[in-house]
């Protein structure tokens, strides 16, 4: 079979991929679209020119390997579904503090039990954000508890890590408790029934910016124009899907407003567009 490197394909992967990281962009990548040693110097080029590689990990390589790309820079974004062994992520968090690089683990799956070493434990994600990682979490798929979201948001501000929650459905009040502990919120106005609006949202965008975290609106449909101006004074980041039909409006002066903030990548998993 001929080598990876020299297929044609292959060997034009990697020099996009060079080329990306020699101009000092953001890349995000999955671990299947090159081989490692085109990921570790993309990492170290990416690292010299100002940029970042950011690789999603879907197992294709061994802890061994993500330590040496962690090492070397490269942001590294898993899940419970790539990583459900806590010893390997406590040595990639350590690797990721060496490089000074960033780790983010999405758990998709269910939540119960409160061992600290099986990933369906409330336990085990409060221990992978003491050690630095990042926790990303949502409530698309399976209802979420968040008076435990709350405290599991504690522990990661207090390690410097995040607990990043994407919500969907009815608001409810426990998100005002969760951004006091530092958790980042993600809502989408397409889950928000009529009349729950307003002053909830408000509260708990300030919740989130006097612990030092966000509460993320992302408008689809549109929220009232008062609503807006309300949540943006209350330090929420707003996110426009798309721009005001109408460039004369009132929408577009705040669009404008709310493209000023800006969202660091730490606070969503890989897309700020995208919410899972």
């Amino acid at each position: 079979m001929m080598d990876e490197e020299r297929h044609p394909a292959a060997e034009e992967r990697t020099y996009d991929l060079i080329s990306r990281a020699e101009q000092g962009l953001v890349i995000t990548t999955r671990d299947d679209q090159n081989d490692f040693t085109a990921f570790l110097d993309a990492a170290r080029v990416a690292r010299r020119s100002g940029g970042r590689l950011r690789l999603i990990d879907t197992g294709r390589f061994s802890p061994f390997e993500l330590e040496w790309l962690a090492e070397a820079g490269a942001d590294l974004c898993t899940s419970d579904e790539a990583r459900p062994n806590r010893f390997e992520l406590g040595l990639l968090a350590k690797s990721c503090a060496r490089g000074d690089a960033v780790i983010a683990y999405f758990h998709h799956g269910i939540l119960s039990a409160d061992s600290e070493e099986i990933p369906t434990s409330l336990g085990f994600l409060a221990e992978a954000g003491r050690d630095g990682i990042d926790v990303h979490i949502s409530s698309r798929e399976r209802a979420r508890d968040l008076a435990a979201l709350a405290e599991i948001a504690h522990v990661c501000k207090g390690a410097g890590s995040r607990l990043v929650y994407y919500h969907h459905g009815s608001l409810d009040a426990g998100l005002r408790d969760l951004a006091r502990s530092g958790g980042w919120i993600h809502i989408s106005d397409l889950n928000l029934p009529a009349g729950e609006q307003g002053a909830l949202l408000a509260d708990i965008a300030a919740e989130a910016a006097a612990s030092g975290s966000g509460l993320v609106i992302h408008l689809e449909k549109g929220l009232a124009v008062e609503t807006v101006r309300d949540l943006l004074e209350a330090g929420a980041f707003v996110f426009f899907k798309t721009p005001p039909a109408d460039w004369r409006s009132s929408f577009r002066s705040l669009e404008r407003r709310a493209r000023k903030r800006t969202l660091d990548r730490r606070a969503y998993y890989l897309y700020l567009d995208f919410l899972p």
